[in-house]
């Protein structure tokens, strides 16, 4: 499969967008345009010949709490929805649409309905009187080849691998699931664990690689930020990260209290596991800033080589819109895997874990682990899910790297 951006719009004033607006926009703003009224236009050239593609937008949702707490957002391709979404917060959104859904004319009309569009001035005396719905600053359009044609490697959408309980290796109990493990993988657990990759949103899977005895390096392992930093993260190879001036340690939690890493530039939040007393503030930032710079030059290594399972999760459900900017991201530097964990459904039990297209995984887990209480995590949940990507993925790929180094 290959992942190829055709196409990026900058919304900005100093950006390309003038030559791809239809009606529906207010006039540019230096980051961004608004998109005003029920609905806003976007025109696309014809687009080049390909198996799939992937249209991502960068928004802002005007809100204003309680009166306007989300703004909700339709986008069709021509006359065909292709997705939906109600946002409360600025999100990068991803919507697939087939070769199919474009016919045959010269241009692709992209559709934009924002019902929700209010005035400001109808909750503040500032005079805007512009019905707003949507701050946009960027869209990109990605074409996905290597869908057809026999690719050997290739996994058809809807697989799916269970939890396979079988006599011998049932639900309950480490030993069990671990010998489970063992067989479908060929692999020990500690080696099961160091194919993987933690993206976030928090330190759970950290601690799941840790209880099983494996302590991988990794940038995000321990660290928590919004979806859309660690995109656009990603997307510039988290350029300037680890600067001194970024890094601001605290004192928090309860005694002996913890050094927690809040940094500036990519809103990452993270533990460090050094206590009060053991070190001062000042040689806390000097070393997280060579730690960073470090973990930084690892984690883009990892992203060329393309070996290594991503994990993302977050507790509150995540829709694939979100997720397919992150995939976009991930394979702009190789044809790598990410493993999106969801929480099960009726026909979707815990264990189970199904391929969404080529390189995107989505595993079902029983339960996350309390947001107060990351410990409390499911290991038998964990397990059976990264043993199943394990297979798909050594399907997906005919001679992946199995050392576990």
């Amino acid at each position: 499969m290959a992942i190829e951006c055709d196409l990026t719009i900058n919304f900005g004033t100093a950006g390309n967008s003038l030559a791809y607006l239809g009606g529906g926009w207010a006039r540019s703003e230096p980051d961004f345009t608004w998109g005003i009224g029920a609905e806003s236009h976007i025109v696309l050239p014809k687009l080049q010949a390909a198996d799939a593609y992937v249209l991502t937008l960068d928004v802002v949702p005007f809100v204003h709490t309680p009166a306007l707490p989300s703004q909700r957002l339709i986008v069709s391709m021509n006359d065909t929805v292709i997705g939906s979404s109600d946002l409360s917060r600025p999100t990068l959104l991803g919507y697939r649409f087939s070769r199919g859904m474009i016919g045959p004319g010269e241009r692709v009309l992209i559709t934009l309905r924002h019902p929700d569009a209010a005035r400001p001035t109808d909750f503040a005396a500032n005079g805007d009187d512009r019905f707003l719905a949507f701050a946009l600053s960027e869209a990109k359009l990605y074409r996905i080849a290597g869908l057809d044609g026999g690719v050997p490697d290739r996994l058809p959408p809807g697989l799916m691998l269970g939890p396979a309980r079988q006599a011998g290796c049932g639900a309950r109990g480490d030993t069990e699931v671990t010998e489970w493990a063992r067989r479908q993988t060929g692999m020990s657990v500690p080696q099961i664990a160091l194919r993987f990759e933690s993206l976030g949103e928090n330190c759970e899977f950290g601690l799941f690689q840790r209880r099983c005895d494996s302590e991988p390096l990794g940038l995000l392992r321990f660290s928590s930020t919004f979806a859309r930093n660690l995109i656009r993260g990603i997307n510039n190879g988290f350029q300037g990260l680890g600067a001194a001036e970024d890094i601001d340690p605290r004192l928090e939690g309860d005694k002996p209290r913890e050094y927690m890493i809040h940094e500036k530039k990519f809103g990452l939040v993270y533990h460090t596991f050094v206590y009060e007393g053991q070190r001062s503030i000042w040689l806390m930032r000097e070393q997280e800033s060579a730690r960073l710079k470090f973990l930084l030059r690892k984690f883009m290594e990892e992203l060329a080589v393309a070996e290594k399972i991503f994990v993302y999760k977050r507790n509150a459900v995540v829709a694939e819109e979100e997720i397919l900017p992150l995939h976009m991201a991930l394979n702009q530097y190789g044809e790598n895997t990410l493993l999106w964990v969801q929480p099960a459904e009726p026909n979707r039990p815990a264990g189970t874990v199904e391929v969404i297209m080529p390189g995107l995984l989505k595993g079902y887990i029983d339960r996350f682990a309390p947001d107060d209480n990351a410990h409390d995590f499911s290991f038998d949940g964990w397990l059976r899910i990264c043993a199943n990507a394990c297979v798909l993925d050594r399907l997906r790929k005919p001679e992946p790297p199995w050392s576990g180094s």
